[in-house]
């Protein structure tokens, strides 16, 4: 058999060699992998590393900036590389540079590249990437804290009441950071006293909903909703409104003594809307809940003995 050379180096050419008239390397490096260019750019959120390329913000799979960086890379920049799955890259880190506020502000990054299910084909780049640092719309939301959709108001008849405020409160507390620790869409924007309770400012309505659904499991209470015209989706070309739910407890609850009017009556069950009462006689009312909230009711917890 006669002997071969490459065409670029003159080396001799073996079996191997993948086209006829170049070696390996002479042919890796007229057709490369894959080709990236000297230089790339994102924005990335400095409070919570959300990524974004244009408008749209991603969340990180880890919250650690090297991981962000490769999943940037990898989702914008190799994805046309990636999608059939034939290279497997890995990446290094080299000439990181941070800001005056320690923020890595720049770095190089190599990227490698491998054929999978046969490694004698790579190529190597090395890519000069750039991170514009930019609060997504949710971190700057949070941080001017007073961005919000809806509005819960909870209310008692008079100041005797508030313990029920302070255990809604520390219960609607324990729920939030809950939710907020899996979506940070949702949080309590504010919270403002007000003389018979409080309002809750909230980023989302989806929020509020989870809110009074978590009250009503432990409370009963008359729930008024309404809604505000705050301005107008151009892009989807639909009104936009503030909702505002206002929530008022009960001012006793099952089992309990008050004096209506100045009569004496036991709380025997509540339901869903409505009240069941048995008066000094034993004989059995049913009141709806609104009855309770007429300013000519009088109303009084006592105890029992009195």
């Amino acid at each position: 058999m006669p002997h071969r050379f490459c065409a670029i180096c003159g080396s001799e050419l073996d079996e191997e060699a993948p086209h006829f008239g170049m070696c390996l390397n002479c042919y890796l490096e007229e057709n490369p992998l894959f080709e990236l260019p000297k230089s790339y750019n994102f924005k990335l959120c400095n409070d919570c590393l959300k990524y974004a390329k244009k408008e749209e913000w991603y969340e990180p799979a880890e919250n650690e900036i090297f991981p962000v960086i490769e999943e940037v890379l990898t989702r914008f920049l190799l994805k046309k590389y990636t999608k059939q799955g034939l290279i497997a890259f890995s990446f290094s880190f080299d000439k990181l540079i941070y800001s005056s506020r320690n923020l890595l502000t720049s770095l190089d990054v190599i990227i490698t590249g491998k054929m999978t299910g046969d490694h004698k084909f790579t190529h190597q780049e090395t890519l000069r990437v750039i991170i514009d640092y930019e609060l997504c719309k949710n971190c700057a939301n949070l941080r001017g804290g007073m961005y919000y959709l809806s509005i819960v108001q909870l209310r008692v008849n008079d100041k005797t009441q508030f313990g029920v405020i302070k255990e809604t409160l520390d219960d609607i507390s324990l729920l939030v950071e809950n939710l907020f620790s899996k979506d940070d869409k949702q949080y309590i924007a504010k919270i403002e006293d007000q003389t018979l309770g409080v309002d809750l400012y909230l980023s989302t309505n989806e929020l509020m909903n989870r809110i009074i659904s978590h009250i009503r499991a432990n409370h009963h209470f008359i729930l008024k909703r309404t809604k505000k015209l705050v301005g107008r989706d151009s892009q989807k070309g639909r009104n936009l409104y503030r909702l505002k739910a206002l929530i008022k407890f009960l001012p006793f609850r099952k089992n309990e003594y008050v004096l209506i009017n100045n009569s004496k009556f036991f709380i025997e069950n509540l339901t869903k809307n409505k009240v069941m009462l048995r008066d000094e006689k034993q004989t059995k009312l049913v009141k709806n809940f609104s009855y309770f909230f007429d300013d000519k009711i009088m109303i009084k917890k006592i105890a029992e003995e009195e």
